[in-house]
């Protein structure tokens, strides 16, 4: 294993939304150009299916495809894979969130899995089974440092009893339990187009505390406050992200988006905030 991807584990120690289609420039909900991203950066075939997303303590990218147990290091700049670690056999992995102390891995079925050192100073990943299965089809995961959480989000089968909504769940990492009800729902009628909106990934905005929550179906991201209001919701065009699946904030708030490439190379796109 070569050393910079063994640093990085080391983390410890060193209004209103309606069914019409809303805009893609920025608003107060949503302060980024979506159909306009500040730069545009070609992955390589490796990454042609990317899939989660998240922001290294190294400052560069960290991201999982659907088919490989492997955390990739990026460089944001220049879409150059850096360092590779192999943490499980094939698998659909989706979701990616660097919390304190370790990175965690989503997979479609619910299992998580933590990648972080262990007591020897090497890498190692441990799989946590939850209550959640393949019929929610897990795919957004996000970390909530404030209270000390991972947030799971469903892409289809919300839960027992709770009708049209999309289901954000809850992963205490204290207990590693998840929660027995949503701590997120996003009414269906408010967030449908003519395109259902299916979450793919989740992040939360550094400075507002709001959570982003990106689909890949309809190609949109809406925002829900901390109160569970769905604050603002705005489309990715086709042409700019042709199946969205990633997202993630640094610090001064720039937001990554990355986009398998159904017809060609996957992609990494940046956004600086408008205001």
């Amino acid at each position: 294993m070569r050393p910079v991807l063994l640093a990085l584990l080391a983390l410890s120690a060193c209004a209103d939304a309606t069914r019409s289609t809303p805009p893609a420039g920025p608003s107060a909900a949503i302060p980024y150009r979506l159909d306009a991203p500040d730069a545009v950066v070609a992955l390589p075939a490796e990454l042609r299916e990317i899939s989660g997303l998240t922001v290294l303590p190294s400052g560069r990218l960290g991201a999982v495809q659907d088919e490989a147990g492997t955390i990739f290091e990026i460089d944001p700049a220049t879409g150059v894979i850096v360092d590779r670690l192999v943490f499980e056999t094939a698998g659909d992995f989706e979701g990616l969130a660097t919390t304190d102390d370790a990175v965690w891995v989503l997979r479609s079925d619910g299992d998580l899995y933590r990648v972080a050192r262990d007591s020897t100073g090497m890498p190692s990943a441990r799989k946590v089974e939850t209550r959640l299965k393949s019929r929610n089809d897990t795919e957004g995961l996000a970390f909530d440092a404030a209270q000390n959480r991972l947030l799971v989000a469903c892409k289809e089968w919300p839960g027992d009893d709770l009708g049209r909504v999309r289901a954000v769940y809850a992963f205490d990492l204290a207990t590693e339990t998840m929660s027995e009800t949503p701590v997120f729902a996003l009414d269906r009628e408010a967030v449908d187009s003519a395109v259902n909106f299916r979450p793919s990934a989740l992040a939360i905005h550094p400075t507002t505390g709001g959570l982003y929550v990106l689909s890949s179906v309809r190609r949109a991201i809406a925002v829900v406050g901390p109160d569970g209001a769905l604050v603002g919701i705005a489309d990715l065009p086709g042409d700019v992200a042709p199946q969205p699946e990633g997202l993630a904030f640094t610090a001064d708030g720039t937001l990554y988006v990355s986009s398998e490439g159904p017809s060609g190379p996957g992609t990494l796109l940046r956004y600086a905030p408008t205001d």
